[in-house]
């Protein structure tokens, strides 16, 4: 069973260079606070609240939403980039630490709003 990071990873691999260089200066400047990190659900508050993540797995597929204007209309905006890389490293670091990953599965679609 592939891991929320992997599938999150596989989104962060399909997005415009341009949402992916925001995302990971978003992430690096410490501006996402992962709200709730769990196997399935990761919420996320991303430059002083300013837009709200969820990043979901549900029936096998990564499903994602965002308060923005882009993520409004569907995009993996430059805010749930940032929260995917910060999923990434925190899984990451956790399996370095010897702490199992979290599961999940392979496919990615957006969250019906």
């Amino acid at each position: 069973m592939t891991g929320m990071a992997e599938l999150a990873g596989a989104e962060l691999a399909r997005v415009a260079q341009a949402v992916l260089t925001r995302g990971d200066e978003l992430e690096q400047s410490g501006a996402v606070q992962l709200v709730r990190f769990g196997p399935l659900r990761v919420i996320a508050e991303v430059d002083d609240s300013a837009a709200c993540v969820d990043l979901q797995v549900a029936d096998g597929v990564l499903r994602w939403s965002c308060t923005c204007r882009e993520g409004r209309e569907g995009a993996f905006c430059a805010h749930c980039a940032a929260t995917a890389q910060s999923v990434r490293r925190k899984t990451e670091r956790k399996a370095f630490s010897g702490v199992s990953s979290v599961t999940a599965s392979e496919s990615a679609v957006r969250i019906a709003s």
